[in-house]
């Protein structure tokens, strides 16, 4: 009975060693992938131009989450498209405040692509017809935030304006996280909301509609770039603009 005993203690013993030696594994695992991961970043965020073009450095953009999707998106996108057929930050004239910033906006001989990135994560509720949008996690745990349908509707009309594309040619797309579950959405086919793992998809599909007219790609892209890189003031008053605005319809409903 007692060599029983002392076999299943020692059983028990290698066990409990070779739980702890998978845990540290697997801690070490994850600590090469966020440096790698960090690694890679930091490259990709001088060598594919954003830094040039958004103005933003890089503990500016790891750091916050809002930066740092859109600098995901963006180098997607430069992956697929080039440096030069993709911008961010753009402030261009709007109805409702003196300006409007895009996300990111990409163009191909066919499409002026203009996205709005929301890096959330959690179960997205709402509809095309709603004011506000839900970001939920449990049922005490949730964040209302303003229908970016509405709010890319709005960056798109100002690309319409600004560059004089025919609407044929624009494609509005919201984007959202991998960490976001889309099942609760409600939108017509007319709408493409989609998350980053489905933007290639969403460009190859794209590629192959018929579209006419076909876009002056060079002309768009010399317009674009003299509205990236804007002056401080200019995206200070914007984020007041927009806190003021928010503070306004908050107070009508």
């Amino acid at each position: 009975m007692a060599y029983r005993r002392r076999q299943s203690n020692g059983a028990n013993a290698i066990f409990g060693i070779v739980i702890a030696l998978s845990y540290l594994l697997a801690v070490i695992m994850y600590l090469i992938f966020k440096v790698l991961s960090f690694g890679f970043d930091l490259i990709t965020l001088y060598t594919s131009g954003y830094k040039l073009k958004s103005g933003n450095g890089f503990l500016k953009t790891y750091f916050d989450k809002g930066k740092y999707g859109e600098f995901r998106l963006y180098r997607l996108l430069v992956g697929k498209l080039g440096k030069s057929a993709v911008f961010t930050n753009l402030y261009l004239d709007n109805e409702r405040t003196d300006q409007t910033e895009i996300d990111v906006v990409a163009i191909t001989d066919k499409f002026v692509y203009v996205f709005e990135m929301k890096n959330y994560g959690g179960s997205i509720y709402g509809s095309e017809h709603d004011q506000y949008w839900t970001q939920f996690f449990t049922r005490f745990i949730k964040h209302k935030f303003y229908n970016p349908l509405r709010q890319n509707y709005a960056h798109t009309k100002a690309i319409e304006n600004y560059l004089n594309v025919s609407d044929e040619n624009l494609f509005p797309v919201v984007v959202f996280s991998n960490r976001s579950k889309l099942s609760k959405i409600n939108i017509s086919d007319k709408h493409t909301v989609i998350q980053l793992s489905d933007v290639k998809r969403m460009l190859r599909v794209t590629r192959k509609m018929i579209v006419n007219p076909m876009i002056d790609i060079n002309a768009y892209k010399e317009k674009l770039i003299l509205r990236s890189l804007m002056p401080d003031e200019v995206k200070l008053r914007h984020i007041e603009e927009v806190k003021a605005l928010k503070e306004k319809q908050e107070y009508r409903t």
